[in-house]
């Protein structure tokens, strides 16, 4: 087995815990919201007001998929979506008490799961291993970049 595929596997397998991890620490808040909706939610706390297509723009995800989760939130009373004044078409969606709870909440679990992960690391190791993944994530962005074009020509 190569070196790369290796390295590639233990990422994957990395990333697999780091989901699981975050996963059982959201269960400990006893509510119904999914990890798609969670990052929704997460989203809405740093960008108040947003739309729904902006939502779907920033997050790369389809606009149904967004309408989806936002009718399970609202149903869920953890945001709230008022008409926007400027365009009475469109919603802006805003994020309740209770979805800023759980924000608060969830920012501490993240610390937590952060500081385990890196537990050990120095300041130098931790300055170098966000080099290396900025360095993986240009190289994978320019391979995706490149079989759009391919797709295209």
């Amino acid at each position: 087995m190569s070196q790369h595929h290796t390295t590639a596997d233990l990422f994957r397998r990395t990333d697999f815990m780091l989901r699981r991890c975050i996963e059982k620490k959201l269960r400990t808040l006893d509510t119904e919201i999914y990890r798609s909706q969670h990052r929704l939610l997460m989203h809405l706390g740093r960008n108040p007001d947003c739309s729904q297509s902006e939502l779907a723009a920033r997050l790369d995800i389809s606009p149904a998929a967004v309408a989806v989760s936002l009718r399970k939130l609202e149903k869920g009373g953890y945001i709230e979506r008022k008409t926007n004044a400027e365009d009475h078409r469109s919603n802006r969606v805003a994020v309740t008490d209770r979805g800023n709870q759980i924000i608060h909440d969830s920012i501490r679990f993240f610390d937590e799961i952060d500081c385990g992960m890196f537990e050990g690391f120095s300041k130098e190791e931790m300055e170098q291993f966000r080099g290396f993944l900025e360095r993986a994530h240009r190289n994978l962005s320019r391979m995706h970049a490149d079989t759009g074009k391919e797709q295209t020509e």
